[in-house]
């Protein structure tokens, strides 16, 4: 009678255990889907959002000469976003869910990587950290690509792993290496900053170093294309300044989720990498201390290096090391473990609450840098026909794109050629003497205008024209976060602005 009961309860157990990971890696997952879906439309659309829809809206072969003139790091995602606004158009909420689902697949690959380094608890752990974090919420309510990358940092570490826990010679070993090589290009491709991750992977894959070397090599290989077109394309970030004290500090509360949390999340870590305990039976003690000391340099290692670079070719921003996020959560996860199972909860918890506020704060309607939304509604609310709009910096062009309606009928009076006829993100303007000729036809113009060191000659030839000629009489200001937007009727309606003599338009 033993005979057949110890089997059913071994497979009982068997069940329990495969049932148990299964709600491990499916309830972060869930869990980030609700937190992220939480007023996913409150905040509003900025110029990098405004700047996905305006591409994506292009064809492919629009969208691919891109690689040719500016923002090449991300065609790759705008390729991608392409179908997607094509599908369910240019909405707020159709051009983020993706972005939700990135994060989703996020906490459930870290859930995944958890249950591989250690159990379904801390796995569970970890995939919840990620789930509820301020910091991946703030750019899983976002239309760009960073949320993806971390997914596909996790994903890439996943498979290193599994290749690592294979024989040397199983064919399995050298498909999941080969697995690894795309996942690590199509990750760089995504945002090349990621490569960064293969540092600490160096650190994982001591035992097997040279197949791994090979497969990075592969990878690498294959954005190579993508660093040589984006070294030719430096001025894209150069508003980018060197990293400071500020900066740091931002760095430790987006991993942490909140200012207070930083010392008890810290302890957690340290708690993690002070004398671990033993791994589940199928591996060695020594592994797991090297997994550690590997999730240890994935958190350190790629911000150090971008903040060292940055100090002489600024470069840095902590959105560019999201992927960072999974190894805090894991690392503090391992820490939990360590707790008994009512004070891990009970940490769990009060981190869960003490991220609230951090969470409506980034909900807020103008929480981004610069609030289109209130733009777009002064001029959908005050504009006539025929008006014309002037763009003091090209860039907030972009809130035609993100707020279409609210434009229509204006004319764009600076534009000679637009973004995807010229293969650029804001087109291409005319120069001042053509700009004053058109001005002179302007009856009522709207500006919008962010005063800012750098300004090129181009911005203040507006400003001289517009402001300081006296052709134009201001009727309204209205303010935005980011600039102002004024609205201004012509004095002297054919008259080229600053022309000399009074010069009239032609």
């Amino acid at each position: 009678m033993s005979t057949r009961i110890l089997p059913e309860r071994a497979a009982g157990r068997a069940r329990g255990s495969a049932s148990a990971a299964a709600y491990a890696v499916a309830l972060p997952a869930v869990a980030a889907l609700v937190v992220h879906l939480w007023a996913l439309t409150r905040p509003t659309l900025w110029r990098d959002e405004a700047v996905t829809i305006a591409v994506a809206e292009r064809s492919p072969w629009d969208i691919l000469r891109l690689l040719f003139h500016v923002d090449a790091v991300h065609v790759l995602y705008y390729l991608l976003m392409h179908p997607v606004v094509a599908l369910f158009g240019a909405g707020e909420a159709a051009v983020r869910v993706p972005s939700v689902l990135g994060a989703a697949a996020a906490a459930g690959l870290t859930a995944r990587l958890g249950l591989r380094l250690a159990d379904a608890r801390v796995g569970l752990a970890a995939g919840l950290l990620v789930a509820v974090s301020p910091a991946m919420s703030r750019y899983a309510q976002e239309a760009r690509q960073y949320t993806w990358v971390t997914a596909l940092a996790v994903a890439a570490t996943l498979l290193l792993l599994r290749a690592l826990g294979r024989q040397d010679h199983d064919d399995r070993r050298r498909r999941e290496f080969t697995a690894y090589a795309v996942v690590v290009a199509v990750m760089g491709w995504l945002h090349m900053f990621a490569l960064l991750l293969v540092l600490p992977h160096a650190v994982l894959a001591r035992g097997a170093l040279r197949q791994w070397a090979m497969a990075v090599g592969r990878a690498l290989a294959a954005v190579l294309p993508l660093a040589a077109l984006s070294v030719t394309q430096r001025a894209q970030v150069d508003w980018i300044t060197r990293p400071d004290g500020a900066d740091l500090r931002q760095l430790l509360d987006m991993l942490a989720g909140a200012r207070w949390l930083i010392p008890p999340i810290a302890a957690l870590v340290v708690l993690a990498l002070w004398r671990p305990r033993a791994r589940p039976a199928e591996a060695s003690a020594g592994a797991e201390a090297d997994a550690r000391w590997g999730l240890a340099a994935w958190l350190a290692l790629p911000p150090a290096v971008l903040l060292a670079v940055s100090l002489v070719v600024p470069a840095y921003l902590f959105r560019y090391v999201l992927f960072c996020l999974p190894a805090v959560a894991l690392l503090a996860a391992l820490g939990l473990r360590r707790l008994p199972v009512w004070a891990a909860v009970a940490v769990l918890g009060v981190v869960v609450v003490a991220v609230v506020p951090e969470h409506r704060q980034i909900r807020a309607p103008d929480a981004r840098a610069d609030d289109l939304r209130t733009l777009s509604a002064v001029v959908r609310a005050n504009k006539r026909p025929d008006d014309a709009i002037l763009f003091h910096q090209r860039y907030y062009r972009r809130a035609m794109g993100a707020y279409a309606d609210a434009y229509e009928g204006l004319r764009d009076i600076a534009m000679a050629r637009t973004g995807a006829r010229s293969g650029t993100i804001d087109g291409e303007e005319v120069g001042p003497a053509e700009l004053a000729r058109r001005l002179a036809d302007a009856r009522r113009l709207w500006y919008v205008h962010r005063y800012t060191a750098r300004a090129d000659a181009h911005d203040r030839a507006k400003d001289e024209l517009v402001r300081r000629s006296g052709a134009f009489r201001m009727v309204k200001r209205w303010r935005f976060k980011g600039g102002t937007v004024t609205l201004y009727e012509n004095r002297r309606p054919g008259v080229v602005p600053g022309g000399e003599g009074g010069e009239r338009a032609p």
